[in-house]
């Protein structure tokens, strides 16, 4: 083979493999600039079922109706409510076809009540707060962030439930005691009962709304086992995990909706 044909050869090769790079690097760019869009719309499109479907029973409360009511929801919490570990999918996530007003959210991964109550005034104005905190305060006490005690947590919900309703008269706060978990040493199963009972005393002598899942999930995965629907010792998976949290909320409100009538 002459010289020259090597030359082309190997010319054409090149300016094969730049084309190819090229396209890559255009491929790479289109991929990082709309990922976030069409993940987005991925999540917003897919179905997340309620734990057994959604029922008449599962209809029947006081919370449901205002899922119902066209007033707007803002969802509060840490990393279960944002969806750290399930790619943005909170654990709300399939009660959002059943919410008929606008939806806000404000959670961030790692936060406790006390970071909560600091950033108070940042929170989305709304005609429904539903407000998930404590896992964190519960699993880890010597964070400088983490109440100390029950009664600490208690105090501080009712000190952020006072600053939304400051902000927004009118406004109606449902608290969900601190998230289920699993695996956990005895000491942080004590511990997130005396949080919980607390939440709910001072829910009782305000105009707060208690809701408590934690013994409904605990009933399904001492059942079916936390392998199904559980991404870690206190995050849920998706989507059945996000499905079986969001049972529990309803099941409960459902429950304490009829104990008081």
């Amino acid at each position: 083979m002459s010289t020259a044909k090597r030359k082309t050869g190997t010319r054409k090769t090149t300016i094969g493999l730049s084309v190819v790079f090229v396209l890559l690097a255009i491929g790479s760019c289109l991929l990082f600039r709309f990922y976030p869009q069409i993940h987005k719309y991925y999540i917003d499109h897919r179905s997340y079922k309620v734990y057994g479907g959604m029922t008449d029973e599962l209809r029947d409360s006081e919370f449901y109706e205002d899922m119902q009511s066209g007033r707007s929801f803002c969802f509060l919490g840490d990393s279960i409510t944002y969806g750290s570990v399930t790619e943005g999918i909170h654990w709300y996530q399939p009660l959002i076809p059943y919410i008929n007003g606008e939806i806000s959210d404000f959670s961030f991964s790692g936060y406790s009540v006390i970071n909560l109550v600091d950033s108070a005034d940042k929170i989305p104005d709304a005609d429904i707060y539903v407000i998930a905190i404590g896992i964190n305060d519960i699993l880890f006490p010597d964070d400088d962030d983490s109440a100390k005690t029950g009664e600490e947590f208690a105090g501080k919900c009712k000190e952020l439930g006072v600053l939304i309703s400051d902000r927004n008269p009118g406004s109606k706060i449902y608290f969900i005691s601190p998230w289920s978990f699993v695996d956990c040493d005895i000491s942080f199963v004590e511990r997130g009962d005396q949080f919980r009972s607390s939440l709910e005393e001072i829910c009782l002598t305000t105009e707060y709304h208690y809701i408590n899942p934690d013994p409904i999930i605990q009933s399904v995965i001492a059942e079916e086992g936390s392998d199904k629907y559980m991404y870690n010792d206190f995050h849920p998976n998706a989507p059945n995990g996000v499905g079986l949290f969001s049972y529990a909320v309803l099941k409960d409100a459902h429950d304490r909706t009829h104990e008081n009538n």
